[in-house]
């Protein structure tokens, strides 16, 4: 069946070490763009923070669109209208600022245009990970504005996010993930990239057998195994290869280029 979507996990998928898209890869999705195929990135970082990579591959067709907060919210590229939106707000957020505060682990608050990281658990190096896109505000949780969030995070050795994990048995009435070893994602309940992609392919008329999906972790599962072919990165942790239909190269040697150019060698 003909691929009309290729979904992109960023960080260590896509992104070098380095956190560029690499000329390779830039290169062939801006082939299959121009050949009508859609891409999207498929992240858990806020529009404002993948805003240069939609720039560098020219995602800026008026149909072309972004999943971002790992499925929270689907974003139009161009005008920057939403198609599909879940969000959380403070009293959602207490139960684990009240567990982070007992347990001593930071936590970052991401909405749309703003992050705030909650002082007195201590900073992160959140902001230093996002870097200079997105706006931080250090202030204290009761000084946390009261409206809608996206997701909020626990940037820390993995070791301890696998203890700070053990700990949320009892906590159903959000989504934990992690998006990385060393950063866990808190998000509204039910959301995930499979979720946001399938508002966005009932959008286009497509069908899952038609779209391709990259990916390196536990966030991505949905996706890759819900995707005509779903592919996993060799540096992926062992779960997602598991349930991957086919591996590629690492993210530091252009995996997901290598996958794209051989398959359209052949279904272009």
């Amino acid at each position: 069946m003909k691929t009309k979507l290729i979904a992109l996990d960023l960080d260590n998928t896509l992104l070098n070490p380095q956190k560029e898209i690499s000329l390779r890869n830039e290169l062939i999705l801006k082939k299959v763009h121009r050949y009508g195929i859609k891409v999207v990135l498929a992240t858990g970082r806020p529009i404002k923070g993948i805003l240069p990579f939609i720039n560098q591959l020219n995602l800026l067709y008026k149909d072309d669109y972004s999943i971002n907060f790992n499925g929270a919210l689907v974003t139009n590229n161009v005008s920057g209208k939403t198609l599909f939106s879940q969000s959380i707000d403070k009293m959602d957020i207490l139960p684990i600022y009240n567990l982070a505060k007992q347990y001593h682990f930071p936590l970052d608050i991401v909405s749309l245009q703003q992050a705030y990281s909650i002082v007195e658990l201590g900073k992160s190096s959140y902001e230093d990970y996002i870097g200079s896109l997105m706006s931080f505000t250090n202030l204290n949780f009761t000084n946390l504005p009261e409206q809608n969030y996206y997701k909020f995070v626990c940037q820390d050795v993995p070791d301890k996010l696998d203890n700070i994990v053990s700990l949320l048995e009892t906590y159903d009435n959000l989504t934990v993930v992690r998006s990385r070893r060393d950063l866990l994602e808190f998000l509204p309940r039910g959301t995930n990239k499979r979720k946001g992609l399938e508002k966005l392919l009932n959008h286009y008329g497509f069908k899952w057998s038609e779209m391709i999906a990259f990916g390196d972790e536990e966030n991505d599962e949905g996706m890759l195994q819900s995707a005509g072919i779903g592919v996993a990165m060799q540096n992926a942790v062992p779960r997602i290869k598991e349930i991957a239909n086919d591996t590629t190269a690492s993210n530091v040697n252009d995996g997901v280029a290598l996958f794209l150019e051989n398959y359209f060698s052949k279904n272009l």
